[in-house]
């Protein structure tokens, strides 16, 4: 193409459209600088160059970038520039990346040792007056509890987490994201039933503190998204039920009451508050041997 334009503006011969050359005439002038014959657009009188001379313009223009090399020339694309300046290894030997910042990872040492809490706001799917799951997570052994609240104000939180402390004991750590008022209200109302807590308040918002459980939102929202379409329904607080004691929530397996064998011992003809061992029939004494 350059050549071809070259030609016209020589008026040589060549076998081109009458429309190519008129417009080729009135964009581009032929200039004549010692020996070299340079195209120039009439607009904004730039050289036209080809695209091996873009490569020569660059190292004449003292390794320029991209922007400057564009602005001396013209007629080539910005993909262009940067395909022969990223050949140019002077300019990629001095080229510097940006290094990523380097997170402190957060060491949990034990359950309950850091207990980090988020809200999951489902004010677009209201129902039954309940607007926000409390998203409760060990970071150590990764267990989450949730629960489904009417509003995101700190004593309906404090209600849920309080039911999980005497479950399981304390946290040393509260963390969340929601502020340190919000962290301070809830250590604040389970004082008024449990005066001797300690609770340390956890840093509020950093990029490397709080990604787990909001990692974890995603998973949560995602699994109950799935669970509302393939019940069809929308009825959400009803899924974050799990339909398991706590015992089978965090030990993995079914609590040991053995059922079975205290409706024998309850059908047997014994009447005592305590039954010793030896007063056992046979047939039941042999599952204690």
């Amino acid at each position: 193409m350059y050549l071809d334009i070259l030609n016209v503006l020589k008026s040589q011969n060549v076998n081109l459209p009458s429309k190519l050359k008129f417009w080729v005439r009135n964009t581009f002038r032929l200039v004549q600088i010692g020996l070299c014959e340079l195209i120039y657009t009439t607009k904004n009188n730039l050289p036209l160059i080809a695209h091996e001379k873009i490569y020569e313009c660059h190292i004449a223009g003292g390794h320029s970038g991209r922007d400057k090399t564009s602005a001396e020339i013209c007629w080539h694309t910005a993909i262009s520039y940067s395909i022969f300046i990223n050949m140019c290894d002077v300019c990629q030997a001095r080229r510097s990346f940006p290094k990523a910042t380097s997170g402190k990872p957060i060491i949990s040492i034990g359950f309950l040792t850091r207990l980090q809490v988020d809200l999951i706001d489902m004010r677009s799917m209201k129902h039954d007056g309940f607007n926000f799951i409390v998203h409760a997570k060990d970071h150590f052994t990764k267990f989450s509890w949730l629960f489904a609240l009417p509003s995101k104000e700190a004593h309906h939180v404090t209600l849920h987490l309080r039911n999980i402390f005497y479950t399981f004991g304390t946290p040393k750590i509260l963390q969340s994201d929601n502020g340190k008022e919000f962290v301070v209200n809830i250590i604040l109302n389970l004082k008024l039933n449990w005066p001797d807590l300690i609770i340390t308040n956890g840093r509020p918002r950093h990029p490397q503190s709080q990604g787990l459980v909001e990692r974890a939102n995603a998973v949560v929202q995602n699994m109950l998204g799935k669970w509302l379409e393939t019940n069809k329904s929308l009825d959400w607080p009803q899924g974050l039920l799990q339909k398991k004691t706590p015992y089978e929530m965090f030990f993995g397996q079914l609590v040991r009451n053995d059922h079975d064998f205290w409706l024998k011992i309850h059908q047997q003809p014994i009447n005592k508050t305590i039954i010793d061992e030896k007063d056992l029939p046979e047939s039941l004494a042999d599952n204690f041997n």
